[in-house]
């Protein structure tokens, strides 16, 4: 179990340096199966980017990212684009309760962040 960690966050590390993430303002996660919603995120994402320079990284390798990222959070730049995932979170709760809508969630909860901090 261990070992398999490892392994899983030494690909995480690696697919982070190979595809030179840093040079991103935001990265953009979508780890979920749930095309509709991804593609929402995804034209939300990129209405907000504004000056900053953001890229989207989907499906296993966006899981890949998450795993490690649960585990360690080394960096500010990662929004990670899911009412599920990682899990524990239950932003899907919210919406089935009728607490907050789709856009709510999306532009307040997962995106929230962006452009709050002015670029470097």
């Amino acid at each position: 179990m261990i070992a398999a960690l490892f392994n899983s966050a030494d690909r995480a590390i690696a697919y982070w340096r190979e595809n030179d993430l840093d040079i991103y303002d935001y990265i953009l996660l979508l780890p979920g199966t749930d095309a509709v919603l991804n593609e929402l995120i995804r034209a939300a994402f990129e209405a907000k980017l504004g000056v900053y320079i953001g890229h989207v990284i989907e499906s296993d390798s966006a899981r890949l990212i998450s795993s490690l990222y649960s585990l360690y959070e080394f960096t500010d730049k990662l929004i990670i684009g899911s009412f599920d995932l990682p899990h524990g979170r239950k932003l899907r709760n919210l919406l089935i309760s009728g607490s907050s809508t789709e856009e709510e969630l999306i532009n307040d909860v997962i995106l929230g962040n962006i452009a709050k901090v002015p670029k470097r």
